[in-house]
């Protein structure tokens, strides 16, 4: 799925959207890849962004397969779009938290080109969610070397998740 991780990016970007591709594919960007079915991306979108990338994704044969919250003022929350032959599903959750748009402003360039979160912001994302696929993610992003603790500890405490990563760190 690289090639089509490559090629949702770049329609985020032919949209003008700001995104960060977060989840197993972001992670991979950092640890030994494992397989994943979705593409989850946090975006900076607003309801003209989202006519600008429902356009893009239907010219690319994706359909919308699932909204919430896009009636709302402040944009959509949650959108899943599944390319034509259902084999590539993509995820999108509104950036409207401080995290999220961090997430976003933070984000690097993948040597694909792709925006991934850092993993440092990976591994805040990953404490929050806390299913069993996210603690095995984390096992591999802190043992990167030269992380920025003092961030992962802000946000952490922010989202009250100090205490898992107080305790993941002290494996």
């Amino acid at each position: 799925m690289p090639g089509a991780l490559a090629s949702v990016a770049s329609l985020f970007e032919a949209a003008g959207v700001p995104y960060a591709v977060i989840g197993a594919h972001a992670v991979n960007a950092w640890i030994e890849p494992r397989l994943t079915a979705d593409i989850d991306v946090t975006a900076q979108i607003s309801s003209a962004d989202l006519a600008r990338l429902q356009n893009q994704l239907e010219a690319a044969r994706f359909k919308l397969t699932r909204a919430e919250g896009v009636e709302l003022p402040s944009g959509p929350d949650f959108l899943r779009f599944a390319s034509g032959d259902g084999t590539v599903v993509v995820e999108i959750q509104a950036a409207k938290t401080d995290l999220q748009r961090a997430v976003i402003a933070r984000a690097i360039r993948a040597e694909d080109g792709v925006r991934v979160a850092t993993a440092e912001d990976l591994i805040v994302l990953k404490l929050i969610a806390n299913r069993p696929k996210d603690q095995v993610d984390l096992q591999g992003l802190v043992a990167l070397p030269s992380l920025d603790w003092g961030y992962i500890e802000r946000w952490a405490a922010e989202w009250e998740v100090f205490e898992l990563l107080h305790r993941l760190r002290g494996r």
